[in-house]
């Protein structure tokens, strides 16, 4: 016990610094900083639903292509 109260005055300082360098967050903080990181990727990503559409427009142009290429190759 006496050992605590000793070191009581360090123990303060400790807690004082962590939470002006905000070393603990709480679960709020984390919360926010979760739904940051989604609006950012939302804004710099695209969705896997988007690329599987963009692909298969692709393979479609691509087929179209081919059978314009062929058509003008018979005449």
């Amino acid at each position: 016990m006496e050992k605590i109260i000793d070191f009581s005055p360090f123990l303060i300082i400790v807690f004082v610094f962590f939470i002006q360098h905000k070393i603990f967050v709480t679960p709020c903080m984390l919360e926010k900083k979760h739904r940051e990181i989604l609006n950012e990727i939302h804004i710099k990503f695209a969705s896997m639903h988007t690329v599987q559409a963009l692909k298969e427009q692709m393979d479609d142009i691509k087929d179209k292509i081919d059978k314009i290429y062929d058509a003008l190759i018979k005449s």
